[in-house]
Formats: structure tokens, C-alpha cells, sequence
């Protein structure tokens, strides 16, 4: 009986200690969208180093996750589940600021933009060109795909009077307008398809600029401390050799303050509440 009784009593003493280490731990999510073709594993190394980063800055143990199915994503900002995000979609990471009160960290140098392509003997012009044709969209969740209704929305575009198909990755919209399955795609500047699509013979029929670029987020459970320890830590990587070895890995030039306006000035806009 005594045994027991001691063992108890250390079993409650060590209680607070796991709850502590618990509490210790930062999720860390990556998100990139659909413009990458990497697997979960080839993200995990991308980014590991980072991880490794933040870990140091913080005194905390960093886990990463990464997932490439937006809806998974935007469910666990609205259970706060994720302490820091790194995402590409822009107006994901602004609704997450705007309803479930997560903080703009910190963005990536550069700027983002959607650009609707087009085949190079395409005869389609204009935006009012493509109503009544076949379009082709990546995810519905997707930061061009919102970005492109919008835009069509503008300008007066009822894409329903056409053909309109989501496809799962941005890979899959440029093959469908290469083999002349669909008249007209959207991709994003940043995937490998807006790269290539010029030189491989293809036409931007048009392209909306100056969109918010990739961010940071931090969720409301993190302190303001650990918060600050997390930004000063991602915008010095530009400033050493070993820092910037792990931007380039990351396919990241760098980051920069940013301005939360920017992002819930676009969510406006693409929920047409301008």
C-alpha cells in the first residue's frame, strides 16, 4: 500500500510537467497551395530547417505539419489548431486574421499574380471573350480561382453561360489548355506553369496584378513574446550566409513586415464587398 501511495503521489507530481511540455510545443503549418507538385515528405524537408529556425528562436519545440488540401487547412484555422502558418493563398490567410483571429506575422518578399492562359493561336482577346467557352479553374478553395471570379465578376463574365471545371492541381489546368481540352485556365505567377507558359508558346489573355504575397500567421494562443521572438527570427534570414541558404531552399527571397489592410482589403473584394 505504501508503494502505491508513493507512486501516486509522484504520478501527480508529474502531471504539470507533461502539460507543460504539451503546452510548449508550437504547431507549425505549411501550405503552398495548389501550385506545387511536392509531395508531404519532399515539403517536410523543404522546410525542416526553418522549423529547426523557429525552434531555436522560441526555446520551444517546433512541430511541422504540412497538407495540401485547402479545406483541410481552413477547418483547422477555424479550430485555431495551427500556432503559426506559413500559406500561399492569400485570401485564406486573411480570412483566417479577419474571423478566427490569427495575426498577420510576417509576408514574403514579391507579389502575386493571377493570370488566365490561353493557347498561342487561342482567337479569344478579351475577358468578354471567354463567356460561353469552357474555363478551367485549380481548387475551388484556390487563391487564383477566387481571384479569377472576382475578376469575372467585374467584368460583367458569367462564366456559368459556359463550361466551368475546378481541377485539383494548377499542373492539371495547363495540360488541359496545352491538349486543347478547355479554351481558357487560370494559374498563379509563382507555380511552374505561369513560368513556362510564355516561353512554351502560350499567351496570358490577362493578368491581375498586385495581389498580397505569400504570409505568415501566428495564432491568438501565442503570446505577444513568442510572437515577436518568431518574427525577428524569419526577417534576419536574409542577413548571414546560412540564413539565406535557407531562404533559397524555401524558394523564399526573404520576409519583410507587413500590412494586415492589404489582405482583408482583398477578401472585400473577392466576397464583392468593395
Amino acid at each position: 500500500m505504501r508503494r502505491l501511495v508513493r507512486w501516486a503521489m509522484l504520478a501527480c507530481l508529474a502531471l504539470p510537467l507533461f502539460a507543460h511540455a504539451a503546452a510548449g510545443t508550437l504547431l507549425f503549418a505549411v501550405n503552398e497551395g495548389t501550385s506545387s507538385s511536392l509531395d508531404s515528405l519532399f515539403r517536410q524537408d523543404k522546410y525542416s530547417d526553418l522549423a529547426r529556425h523557429l525552434s531555436a528562436a522560441t526555446g520551444r519545440t517546433v512541430r511541422m505539419e504540412t497538407s495540401n488540401i485547402l479545406d483541410i487547412v481552413i477547418r483547422n484555422l477555424e479550430r485555431q489548431r495551427y500556432d503559426v502558418l506559413l500559406i500561399r493563398p492569400s485570401h485564406i490567410a486573411a480570412r483566417a486574421m479577419r474571423d478566427h483571429g490569427y495575426r498577420l506575422l510576417v509576408v514574403a518578399k514579391g507579389e502575386a499574380r493571377t493570370h488566365f492562359i490561353v493557347r498561342g493561336d487561342s482567337p479569344l482577346r478579351t475577358l468578354r471573350d471567354i463567356e460561353g467557352r469552357y474555363l478551367v479553374l485549380p481548387d475551388e478553395q484556390a487563391y487564383p480561382s477566387q481571384v479569377a471570379l472576382a475578376v469575372l465578376r467585374d467584368a460583367g463574365v458569367d462564366p456559368r453561360k459556359g463550361r466551368l471545371q475546378h481541377m485539383n492541381r494548377q499542373e492539371a489546368v495547363g495540360y488541359a489548355i496545352r491538349e486543347k481540352l478547355a479554351d481558357v485556365g487560370v494559374v498563379v505567377s509563382y507555380s511552374k506553369v505561369a513560368r513556362d507558359w510564355q516561353k512554351e508558346g502560350g499567351r496570358f489573355l490577362h493578368t491581375q496584378d498586385r495581389l498580397p504575397f505569400w504570409s505568415i500567421i501566428v495564432s491568438p494562443k501565442v503570446t505577444e513574446a513568442t510572437a515577436a521572438r518568431l518574427k525577428a527570427a524569419l526577417l534576419e534570414l536574409d542577413k548571414s550566409p546560412q540564413g539565406r541558404e535557407m531562404l533559397g531552399k524555401m524558394g523564399v527571397e526573404g520576409f519583410v513586415e507587413g500590412d494586415p489592410r492589404a489582405y482583408l482589403g482583398l477578401l472585400a473584394w473577392l466576397e464583392g464587398r468593395k
